[in-house]
């Protein structure tokens, strides 16, 4: 990171300094200034492993009514707090997957403004504005929209974040080009995944001690019009758009949940023995009476799979 960064600073410097330069030195650092950014932005390339697998506790929690986003929220950070707890331990642990559809809610990532929140979430039956820690602008979740929260120890995987952004964008490719969009592509200057001139998913994480949390959300069939009262993603001339209108086809969340953790599996060369559907009481079972903090996972009171 270190040598890129000073990469950068070098190209940046290079291509100031000799702007009064013609021909073949400003050219030159405008080549080295534009291999520099595209480093910066990374790219996904297969792990190839040769040895064991990780092992990935995928938890569906899209059957039922939509989730509530702050139950989400302290579920998953209790199972960060555990694979967190387990590497700094040097402890054996399983990676974690939630995978959820939410109640309607609108987040903004650390450091982004309300500058693009175009409606006043202080208005009676206005859906809530959450401040969270992933990166990013402003989004929206909502019913018809698969979310994936991953809680992965990258270490395992590989210690680049970078790749690990690609890596969940190239889930969603693959996820795309099963149901009949293999056009499902990156953008060259922004993070997410577009389908015909429209972003259809959304990636915005966070790490603690290389364990990641956040993720990544995928438009199936959401209500387009709740996308109205943000800049989503803070992006004003890149339309969102959803499988099913792009498509012409009738998906559900839960047709897309197998697909999406199969491709998971093979991105990330992991296993995820047993995966099967959960019921979303199993989250708001983690919720402890009274206001109390809710308790670890590895208490017991959710069952892993």
């Amino acid at each position: 990171r270190a040598m890129l960064l000073a990469g950068c600073a070098f190209a940046g410097r290079f291509a100031s300094g000799f702007v009064w330069c013609g021909g073949r030195r400003r050219q030159a650092a405008r080549r080295l200034l534009a291999v520099a950014t595209k480093q910066a932005q990374g790219e996904w390339t297969p792990l190839e492993r040769s040895g064991p697998r990780p092992t990935l506790r995928a938890m569906d929690f899209t059957r039922g009514k939509p989730a509530n986003y702050e139950k989400i929220m302290n579920f998953q950070r209790c199972c960060l707090s555990d694979r967190v707890r387990s590497v700094q331990n040097q402890e054996s642990d399983s990676d974690v997957l939630i995978l959820v559809e939410h109640e309607p809610v609108y987040t903004l990532g650390r450091g982004a403004t309300a500058e693009h929140v175009l409606y006043d979430p202080n208005c009676t039956d206005a859906p809530p504005l959450v401040r969270c820690e992933r990166g990013g602008d402003v989004t929206y979740h909502g019913p018809g929209q698969l979310v994936a929260y991953p809680i992965l120890h990258l270490a395992d995987y590989k210690k680049d974040s970078h790749w690990y952004l690609r890596a969940l964008e190239e889930v969603v490719i693959r996820t795309c080009a099963h149901f009949g969009a293999p056009d499902a592509t990156r953008h060259d200057e922004h993070t997410g995944v577009w389908l015909r001139g429209r972003k259809i998913a959304a990636v915005g994480v966070a790490l603690r001690r290389w364990v990641t949390y956040h993720g990544v959300s995928l438009n199936v069939c959401p209500s387009m019009r709740d996308f109205d009262r943000i800049v989503p993603c803070g992006l004003h001339d890149e339309p969102v758009g959803s499988l099913n209108d792009l498509l012409d086809v009738s998906l559900d969340v839960r047709d897309v949940v197998p697909v999406f953790v199969a491709h998971f599996t093979d991105v990330f060369e992991a296993s995820a023995p047993g995966f099967a559907a959960r019921s979303k009481s199993t989250v708001d079972s983690t919720e402890a009476p009274d206001g109390a903090e809710p308790q670890s996972p590895r208490g017991g009171r959710v069952e892993y799979l």
